[in-house]
């Protein structure tokens, strides 16, 4: 099979590889799309110490399955199907308390496992089993399943940081993440969304009635006109929604007093440390936290929830290149000239 395969530091290739086997307990699929995530992105860059070179990157996967093991229920051949990357062991003392985003024995697709940029993948028995493989909606295009990964990590952050009605919520970062996080906001009746971005341009071909105020962060101070628009209030939620140490530090003065700050987006190894003022957190009682990841029943409720139409985001899919063309989709990808970008075998 042809696959996009990470050779080297910023070398991604597409060439030839094994086709995967069909082994005991597993589900064969065909890979329709496999979008590219800032986490790919960052390891392309920087590697990471769950990724041994050379290896299949990819881990927003959708497809149809071609071949069932002998035994394995509930799926057939041409069932279309999303994939949860991340799968957890169900045996360490966190997954015994059913925090399975902690297992100390995890394996995701595209780190340990073989990642999706690739014409097929092979689900293994652990992920059927702890239910990795979910059906897709025929009411969603794989492009827009493929989203729902992602989507899903928002969900999970969103309920951690307890985004309930009438809330103002700060997004920082425009894209497809960002966009997504704000329209779950309103999904989960917030009542001011705000996003601070940058780069405008960016936005343009994108739906942007979720969001009540887009802050040019290179042409005001977004804490001042932040202030503004809540009198003086601030924010009760501000979600990072990009890989910005900047933006990480600024958070702090954009929450309010008992604000949640969620760190969505992380930074490169080694280059993870920043400075805050304590001092907010403790006499504003300003609560920190970070998310990743998802589980399968957040990845099939972020499926529903497009699958219902309350969610859109097929404006968030702006290219689409062949696996022929990965190097130069990975490069496109970060020039902000599109939005989120899908990978077609």
């Amino acid at each position: 099979m042809k696959a996009g395969v990470l050779e080297n530091i910023e070398h991604i290739v597409a060439r030839e590889m094994p086709d995967p086997k069909l082994e005991s307990g597993s589900v064969l699929i065909k890979v329709k799309v496999c979008s590219i995530c800032v986490t790919d992105l960052r390891v392309y860059h920087h590697g990471h110490s769950r990724v041994k070179l050379p290896h299949i990157l990819g881990h927003e996967v959708t497809g149809e399955v071609m071949a069932v093991a002998e035994g394995v229920k509930g799926y057939m051949a041409g069932d279309r199907v999303a994939v949860t990357p991340r799968i957890a062991c169900g045996e360490c003392p966190h997954c015994r308390k059913g925090q399975y985003i902690y297992c100390q024995n995890s394996l995701t697709f595209g780190f340990q496992l073989q990642g999706g940029y690739a014409e097929y993948l092979s689900i293994p028995q652990r992920a059927i089993e702890f239910g990795a493989l979910i059906r897709i909606s025929d009411a969603l295009t794989f492009e827009e399943a493929a989203i729902a990964e992602p989507l899903s990590c928002c969900l999970r952050g969103q309920r951690l940081s307890s985004v309930s009605t009438g809330d103002t919520v700060v997004v920082i970062g425009g894209g497809p993440v960002g966009i997504m996080h704000c329209r779950l906001a309103k999904v989960n009746n917030a009542g001011k969304v705000i996003l601070v971005e940058r780069d405008l341009s960016r936005l343009k071909k994108v739906d942007l009635a979720s969001i009540d105020q887009v802050i040019d962060s290179t042409k005001s101070d977004p804490k001042a006109k932040i202030a503004s628009l809540t009198d003086g209030m601030g924010a009760d939620v501000v979600i990072v929604a990009c890989s910005s140490a900047q933006a990480q530090e600024q958070a702090l003065s954009f929450a309010g007093k008992g604000g949640r700050i969620n760190y969505f987006g992380g930074l490169p190894q080694g280059q993870s440390s920043i400075c805050i003022d304590s001092n907010v957190l403790h006499y504003q009682e300003v609560s920190l936290q970070g998310t990743h990841s998802s589980t399968p029943l957040e990845h099939k409720e972020a499926l529903d929830l497009l699958a219902s139409g309350a969610l859109k985001v097929s404006d968030l899919i702006s290219h689409t290149f062949s696996l022929d063309r990965i190097q130069e989709a990975f490069i496109f990808a970060e020039s902000n000239n599109g939005m989120h970008i899908a990978i077609s075998p």
